[in-house]
């Protein structure tokens, strides 16, 4: 009796997930005022819950004293650096009225000498202006304006309103930090208890995984933005930009701002430069300096920094910084990477938001046969030679064969017979495939070469030499893939000192029985590529067994997904063992064809039988 299906859950449907993924972002929107501090409290208190815990374990600081002491102290060095930043920033404020002249200077050699034709148009338009409303018609018009003293409480509501805001949202993340920092456990087991208790593996693991990943984050993101401040003030310095560690601090800090920030870190130091020097020579130096900082950054250690770190790819770190941007502003671009790495872990355990994982993961989820599969569908032969050349590096060639090539084979038969692959495109996919099995050939495995190297030097010590050679006949059920699948059989056996000769000219199962007879061979092996061709592979199979009753024959129906059905009717047509992987088959053959020696006198006398 068979298993009753389990019944889909219906938040599960890709339709309802897409409304809701739709209504969580309205709210979010709409609720941004109160989500914004507590998405700020909770990044806070993921970065400095690990020092709060190093303070308890190593220290043997109590908890509150350990969480006390690092929001203090993380609060003293931020407000430490924002002062002398301010300092530093209304200082060059006040300077800059003085470099006035030489701004203007260097800005004229940079106008044009002949007017353009939007300035000759501002022109004519002022003329027009002037002479509507200076005519006769406007003599004795004059124009009042009205202003009203604001009052002392409306004066002091403009000058402290907005810090009065600002102070009441930092004292709201200051509480909610200090809470969920020293109650830590407690909100553990609040959400462990709202997910249920059969899901307290799952939780505990995406709690886990959030935490670490995000605190490696902004630990490795403080570590990158340092070394680039550091290198930018050192360049400035030697460049002789005055305020180099001004210039180093503010291109660290603004950095942890994703894709705005650099530029801001740029234009800063630039336009001080232009002010500052007479001369172009230094801020060219400066433009130097940025261009190739940020290009080794960009090109070469974020994208795998960054990658290996939130386990996001550098495209869903772009993608997740313009979507919060335009949710939530500029705080939603400090908080875009943390809240798509959370948004990553949530797809990588709950089902219903795998596309979270598939469209943000760091890799590409696909497996090497569709990707191998993929490129040869492209017409990109170079592309499909490096996943081979690739998996070859890392596993045996027989499990690439089973695994990579011969599923695309099978693949490239299944969408040509159902009209979603062209003839040509058939054609390409299995060329590419010889060709590739055609470059193995003659190639030893190493592993395989190891140990027939150890076999033959064991059997010249003990005085017999290696064993003769055997041939054995491959049989192609059906098309061009049968051949090139028996071809990599062919060289699974060959370290064995096994020959594999396909007969591919036997036009009928007559001619087929004749070359048989003619060749006499130990053992035969039919090659039955799925989808197609069950038919005619029972039918060989049965023509061959009536005719040689006592002739091994392996069939290999390789890579079949329809279980004991088809073996089951090959076995009953004659077939001595059905195969489905080219491994299989390579042991069944070497198994009859290369039995176990007999054990010697000196093993009987050593095993004691």
């Amino acid at each position: 009796m068979a298993a009753p299906r389990r019944k889909q859950s219906v938040m599960s449907h890709p339709v309802v997930v897409t409304f809701l993924i739709l209504a969580i972002i309205a709210a979010m929107s709409l609720a941004a005022e109160v989500l914004k501090p507590l998405a700020l409290s909770v990044l806070l208190a993921f970065s400095l819950t690990p020092i709060a815990e190093a303070l308890e374990r190593r220290a043997r600081f109590p908890r509150a004293a350990a969480v006390v002491l690092t929001v203090v102290v993380a609060l003293g060095a931020l407000g430490g650096v924002g002062y002398v930043v301010g300092r530093q920033l209304t200082s060059l404020a006040n300077r800059l009225p003085g470099y006035q002249e030489n701004i203007l200077k260097k800005l004229n050699v940079l106008e044009p000498t002949q007017e353009s034709a939007l300035q000759k148009a501002d022109k004519v338009a002022a003329k027009v202006n002037e002479k509507l409303f200076t005519g006769p018609g406007t003599a004795g018009v004059q124009k009042v304006e009205v202003v009203q003293q604001p009052t002392f409480r409306e004066r002091l509501q403009t000058a402290v309103g907005p810090y009065l805001e600002f102070l009441g949202v930092a004292s709201f993340v200051l509480i909610l930090v200090l809470f969920m920092m020293m109650n830590r456990e407690d909100l553990r087991d609040r959400i462990v208890s709202l997910f249920g208790h059969s899901r307290v593996s799952l939780t505990t693991r995406t709690m886990d995984e959030l935490g670490h990943r995000i605190s490696r984050y902004l630990a490795t993101f403080a570590a990158v933005n340092s070394g680039f401040g550091l290198v930018i003030g050192l360049g400035l310095w030697a460049i002789g930009v005055p305020y180099a560690v001004l210039w180093g601090c503010l291109a660290a800090l603004t950095r942890f701002i994703p894709y705005v920030g650099p530029a801001i870190a740029f234009v800063l130091p630039l336009v001080f430069s232009v002010a500052h020097f007479t001369g172009w020579r230094e801020p060219l130096l400066v433009v130097a300096l940025f261009a190739v900082v940020e290009t080794a950054l960009n090109s070469f250690l974020e994208p795998v920094i960054y990658g290996k770190t939130t386990g996001v790819s550098a495209f869903g770190l772009l993608v997740a910084a313009m979507f919060w941007t335009w949710l939530w502003g500029l705080l939603g671009i400090l908080l875009s990477t943390p809240l798509t790495v959370c948004l990553a872990v949530l797809g990588k355990y709950v089902p219903s938001l795998g596309v979270f994982a598939t469209l943000l993961g760091e890799e590409a989820e696909l497996e090497p046969d569709v990707r191998f599969y993929q490129r040869l569908v492209a017409l990109d032969r170079d592309g499909a030679v490096e996943v081979v050349e690739a998996a070859l590096k890392s596993k045996p060639r027989a499990e690439v064969f089973d695994t990579v090539l011969v599923p695309a084979l099978s693949r490239a038969e299944r969408d040509a017979a159902g009209g979603f692959l062209e003839d040509q495109d058939l054609a390409f996919v299995r060329r590419v495939v010889e060709e590739i099995v055609d470059e193995l050939e003659g190639v030893p495995e190493l592993t395989l070469a190891s140990v027939a190297g150890a076999n033959a030097a064991a059997a010249s010590a003990e005085g017999s030499g290696p064993p003769a050679p055997a041939t054995v006949l491959g049989v192609a059920a059906g098309d061009t893939s049968d051949v090139v699948v028996l071809k990599m059989l062919g060289l699974l056996l060959e370290p064995a000192g096994v020959a594999l000769e396909t007969i591919t000219d036997a036009a009928t199962p007559m001619g087929l029985a004749e070359r048989v007879a003619a060749e006499s061979p130990p053992l035969a092996v039919l090659s039955h590529l799925p989808p197609g061709g069950l038919t005619q592979a029972r039918y060989q199979v049965r023509r061959l067994r009536a005719r040689f009753a006592d002739l091994p024959l392996v069939v290999g129906r390789w890579g079949a997904s329809d279980g004991a059905p088809a073996v089951e009717r090959l076995s009953e047509a004659g077939a001595t063992h059905v195969a489905t992987t080219l491994a299989e088959a390579r042991d069944q053959i070497l198994t009859r064809v290369r039995p176990p020696a007999e054990p010697t006198a000196a093993e009987l006398v050593k095993t004691g039988t």
